[in-house]
């Protein structure tokens, strides 16, 4: 995705949308996703997860980079219910005409980062920082 017009560092560009679903329904229809080096699946909260793959909108067009200009934050609604929490994607920094949109990733896998997986999520953001994988360090 390419910006149309500048945007202003601080700009909510846009939600992050999809279906919503459980933990375990991903895991029961997607698998852990290790194996995939693909997903529209983003973690909202501990319950839920995303699902960009049915009803998504632009922003699971959005690439990755090491150095990014957006960020995706999680909003969680002010009544408590994770349901009704949200992804937004906001401008880092100021972005100019035609420049690419991105964000980190973070992708965390609960496996052991292997040379093969870090191979499978290959990042070739093309960034002078550029770690060689979408994969992050496990907190």
């Amino acid at each position: 995705m390419f910006a149309r017009a500048a945007i202003p560092a601080g700009t909510h560009i846009l939600d992050y949308k999809g279906r919503l679903i459980t933990h375990a329904r991903a895991d029961r229809v997607y698998g852990d996703g290790a194996e995939s080096g693909h997903t529209f699946l983003f973690a909202l909260n501990r319950r839920y997860i995303v699902d960009a793959t049915v009803g998504g909108n632009a922003a699971r067009w959005i690439n990755h980079s090491c150095t990014p200009n957006c960020q995706a934050v999680i909003v969680h609604h002010a009544d408590g219910n994770p349901r009704r929490d949200r992804i937004v994607i906001e401008a880092l920094r100021d972005i100019a005409p035609g420049e690419e949109l991105t964000y980190n990733y973070g992708i965390v896998l609960d496996v052991r980062h292997t040379t093969r997986l870090k191979k499978l999520w290959a990042c070739h953001c093309g960034s002078p920082a550029c770690t060689g994988t979408l994969l992050q360090p496990k907190y």
